[in-house]
């Protein structure tokens, strides 16, 4: 390689390496944040932290009585599942910006009234005083979720690096 083509290459590399972090960065990290958070319904949890049980699967209590009675899935299905499964599907990417993304639960994919940030959060539930609902967290800041962005970031450098 002629020390001309060498410098082309470094370009090449330089302008590739500024588009992957300036335009597909934050792809990647809206797509690897959908996907991880869309796993903690599935792991029942938030990271390594489990999420409070639900009455309607504990035996005995009030509420399995009443889960069993309408339909005995609601007794065993996953704690945020629900009968329809909006919750987890509604996450997706909102925006993608230059160096930025936001994550969101985005409200037409509910068959009812959006309840991400409740469960998300622990807060007021209910009609009139209502209740405070267990904090089950599904989303946020994460650094788990941070080295799986980098690695797949790594990941798609070493694609261009070739």
């Amino acid at each position: 390689m002629t020390p001309e083509q060498f410098k082309k290459e470094i370009d090449r590399l330089q302008n590739e390496f500024k588009d992957l972090f300036d335009k597909y960065g934050p792809t990647i990290a809206g797509k690897t944040a959908v996907s991880y958070f869309k796993k903690n319904f599935q792991n029942e949890g938030w990271g390594r932290v489990k999420w409070q049980e639900v009455k309607r699967r504990t035996p005995g209590t009030k509420a399995y009585k009443s889960a069993s009675k309408h339909h005995q899935a609601r007794t065993t299905r996953k704690i945020l599942a629900g009968d329809t499964g909006d919750l987890a599907r509604s996450i997706e990417v909102k925006y993608v910006a230059k160096g930025e993304v936001v994550v969101w639960t985005a409200p037409s994919a509910f068959t009812k009234e959006p309840y991400g940030r409740v469960h998300n959060e622990g807060l007021r539930a209910g009609r009139g005083s209502g209740f405070i609902m267990p904090k089950r967290q599904f989303m946020g800041e994460s650094e788990q979720l941070n080295a799986l962005i980098v690695s797949e970031i790594e990941r798609k450098l070493k694609q261009i690096a070739r």
